[in-house]
């Protein structure tokens, strides 16, 4: 994956400007641009540069649901996006819902895909099973990040700061470096 050098930003500054309430001014003189600057990066006149961006995510640290949809624009959709369409509530509990939801699918998934055999040996149906096993961990890792940035947004607990707490744990169990 490759970040991004600038990205059109606006979805997640007019996320950041609405669920935050932050004001133009505000957001332009904390990232230490012009007003003019950042309203065209809300209206997608100007791409944000990745400096900016990275300023931006130490600024607004706090506020979950842009990060999300910043990291999204910055990581080429690599990283989840911000699930707010027309049918999402992001109340807690309804966020709940749809990522058990979605967790419950990924798991009857895992009962029905084999990945017992090499990779080299397996059919088209076999394949193409493998395949939708990782749509639905995608789907799933989506519900989980929006989650989680509903929880943190409410509740005011950071996942950064919890993720630096378990990171030792990981470390310990072997899981990384």
């Amino acid at each position: 994956m490759v970040i991004k050098q600038a990205a059109f930003a606006g979805k997640a500054v007019k996320t950041l400007l609405e669920e935050e309430e932050v004001t133009i001014d505000s957001m332009s003189a904390d990232l230490n641009i012009s007003s003019q600057m950042g309203s065209h990066l809300k209206n997608n006149r100007r791409r944000m540069q990745q400096g900016v961006a990275k300023h931006s995510l130490r600024v607004y640290e706090d506020a979950p649901e842009y990060v999300l949809a910043l990291l999204y624009e910055f990581s080429d959709g690599f990283t989840s996006p911000v699930f707010c369409g027309e049918v999402i509530e992001r109340h807690r509990l309804a966020m709940r819902d749809h990522t058990a939801v979605s967790l419950k699918q990924t798991l009857d998934m895992f009962q029905k895909v084999s990945l017992a055999k090499r990779p080299e040996s397996i059919t088209a149906k076999e394949q193409e099973n493998v395949e939708n096993l990782i749509d639905q961990l995608i789907e799933a890792r989506c519900f989980i990040d929006n989650l989680n940035a509903v929880l943190e947004k409410e509740y005011g607990i950071s996942v950064k700061k919890r993720i630096r707490k378990l990171s030792p744990k990981w470390k310990m169990e072997g899981w990384t470096e």
